[in-house]
């Protein structure tokens, strides 16, 4: 594969985890009727409305998706590799840098998991509690450079999840997003292998870490993909997923439904962005898993670059160097 092509795929990546983070961040915690009652529909960076936990951050501001995944990209590009060890040092350096804010940015298993580090847990152990989405979120950069590399992916997943979110559970849906983005990442990268590979991932990933009683996840995602395919419009298919998979943060709703929109967007990052902006719920975080996947498989020529450009201004980001160093250590290892 092509060193542009493969930059390509994974600064599209990173732009559509970016752009799904900002447009789902005002309308995170809304119910489909409160974002139409307040916008109509979200089309791109909008205000969150005076009453919303959000609402002193700036349109087009990121959230803990996308600071969380550029801690993980650091661990790669300061020490060539992935270790449940440097993300828990990544992790406490992006927690502190986050003062007061972290109380809105971090979510359960992630404070937990940091208070334990803090008090001397070892990171293999500290997520042992961690049962929400926030692996899965942060995880996208492993499948750049994992790409076209399962194996790979799955065990840097698995470490970068488990100094928080180190349950079966979690790691499945770590997994599951790594794998997708690392096939995603190959030059003949198909809708439907990104999708095999993703449930492979959820199988997979479920052989590590803490056991927990869940259905199991992959299961979840044929489910919101036989959702979409039998709905006979958009609007439908949106309305199924919210009411028959869910939106809330939990893995077995949040990642199902990200990949559902990303068969409802057929693979088109903004069309998944903006699903994920109006759908309710935890709408940063499947907004920015379903981009992260689109972009990978599409590339940043997909993205709204006058949005993305904006994103980046508003949270002083360079992607582009980030997707770069990226493809730099996958082609040394």
């Amino acid at each position: 594969m092509k060193r542009d092509s493969r930059f390509a795929k994974a600064h599209g990546c990173l732009a559509g985890l970016a752009l799904g983070d900002a447009m789902g961040c005002p309308t995170e915690f809304l119910t489909p009727e409160q974002i139409a009652a307040e916008y109509g529909r979200v089309e791109g960076l909008v205000a969150a409305p005076a009453w919303h936990p959000h609402s002193a951050m700036s349109p087009g501001r990121v959230t803990d998706d996308t600071e969380q995944a550029l801690a993980l990209a650091g661990v790669y590009l300061h020490a060539g590799r992935m270790s449940a060890e440097a993300m828990a040092w990544a992790l406490l350096n992006w927690a502190e840098a986050q003062g007061r804010r972290l109380s809105l940015y971090a979510g359960p298993s992630t404070r937990r998991a940091l208070e334990a580090l803090r008090a001397g847990v070892a990171p293999r152990e500290s997520g042992r509690a961690g049962k929400t989405n926030g692996a899965a979120m942060r995880v996208a950069p492993v499948g750049i450079v994992r790409a076209g590399d399962f194996e790979g992916a799955l065990a840097d997943a698995v470490e970068a999840g488990l100094p928080t979110h180190g349950t079966s559970l979690a790691l499945s849906a770590a997994a599951a997003v790594a794998c997708a983005v690392a096939e995603a990442m190959r030059e003949d990268a198909t809708l439907e292998g990104v999708l095999e590979a993703g449930m492979e991932g959820a199988v997979r990933g479920r052989a590590f870490g803490a056991w927990v009683w869940t259905p199991p996840l992959e299961k979840r995602i044929e489910l919101a993909l036989r959702l979409v395919r039998q709905a006979d419009s958009e609007a439908e298919a949106l309305q199924t997923l919210y009411a028959y998979v869910g939106v809330d943060l939990t893995v077995t709703e949040s990642v199902p439904t990200a990949f559902g929109l990303v068969v409802l967007a057929e693979g088109d990052p903004m069309r998944a962005v903006r699903y994920a902006a109006n759908i309710g719920g935890d709408t940063d975080t499947i907004g920015a898993i379903a981009g992260a996947i689109c972009g990978a498989l599409q590339g940043v020529e997909a993205l709204d670059r006058a949005l993305l450009a904006e994103v980046e201004r508003v949270n002083g980001l360079d992607l582009a160097a980030v997707a770069r160093g990226l493809v730099g250590v996958r082609e040394r290892i």
